[in-house]
């Protein structure tokens, strides 16, 4: 429901009506008027709530005046969260793919190839949104300096965002050849859903502790314009995209991974 309050002044339409009701104020949430105002054409006229007519009617109440209230204290750092709060995107997105997930599942027992065409190139891109684009260009960059091991940390998660992909990309190059690979989209669903639990109950967790007030907008605005200016990718170009990078990320794995071994031992 909306956080923003509305003050309204209003009049009765009822003419017959003699209860002293007749004009007033009402202060409810934006999106309680929305539901009120939805009852009539008239975009001035919205239902009476329930329990504000004194004669137990629901009555056309005229709109004389709305004032948007603004949010204070607690409920306004609340509002502002909401609408800043990259972590909680990500986590929502997390679920959003999950359902995908769902569908994919049920697809795969009927057989249906036709199906999973189509809801595997919707897949694939959005974990292209998601992953690459979001948390690699967006939320990775800003971690590096601020939290522990943080490129050593978003190198394995990219890792795992390659891993799927390339899962996804082989699982449908066999569906162009009519063929269901039970064992590919097995060991996908299994990467994904731990890859996603690791990042939910992990990864976010000390991220959401690094942020500040001024980190959680950056990032937040800098995912909002990268949603804002998305566009599917072809599956074709995303296929070989994976395979390009395949090889680059893998010698930068080895190379931190290396590193990282030394700086143990000495």
């Amino acid at each position: 429901m909306s956080k923003h309050k509305l003050e309204i002044k209003y009049r009765c339409t009822q003419g017959t009506c003699c209860a002293n009701c007749r004009e007033g104020v009402l202060a409810f949430d934006e999106a309680v008027y929305d539901e009120l105002k939805a009852a009539y054409d008239d975009p001035e006229l919205f239902r009476s709530p329930k329990g504000y007519c004194k004669l137990g009617f629901s009555r056309p109440f005229k709109v004389r005046e709305i004032v948007r209230l603004a949010p204070d204290g607690a409920e306004a750092e609340e509002q502002w969260l909401d609408e800043n709060d990259p972590i909680g995107t990500l986590i929502l997105e997390h679920k959003q793919i999950l359902k995908i997930f769902d569908e994919i599942e049920a697809q795969i027992k009927r057989r249906d190839i036709k199906a999973l065409w189509v809801s595997t190139y919707e897949l694939a891109n959005a974990i292209h949104l998601h992953s690459g684009l979001k948390e690699e260009e967006v939320l990775f960059p800003a971690m590096r300096d601020v939290l522990a091991f943080g490129e050593s940390l978003t190198a394995i998660i990219k890792e795992e965002h390659r891993e799927i992909m390339s899962l996804l990309s082989n699982f449908r190059s066999a569906l162009e050849e009519e063929t269901i690979l039970d064992s590919i989209i097995t060991s996908m669903i299994v990467s994904l859903k731990g890859h996603i639990r690791k990042e939910n109950q992990e990864f976010f967790e000390m991220v959401d502790k690094c942020l500040d007030r001024n980190m959680r907008m950056e990032i937040a605005d800098g995912m909002k314009k990268i949603e804002a200016e998305f566009k599917p990718t072809p599956i074709t170009v995303m296929q070989r995209r994976v395979n390009e990078e395949r090889g680059a990320f893998d010698d930068e794995i080895i190379a931190l991974r290396e590193l990282t071994h030394q700086g143990c031992c000495h």
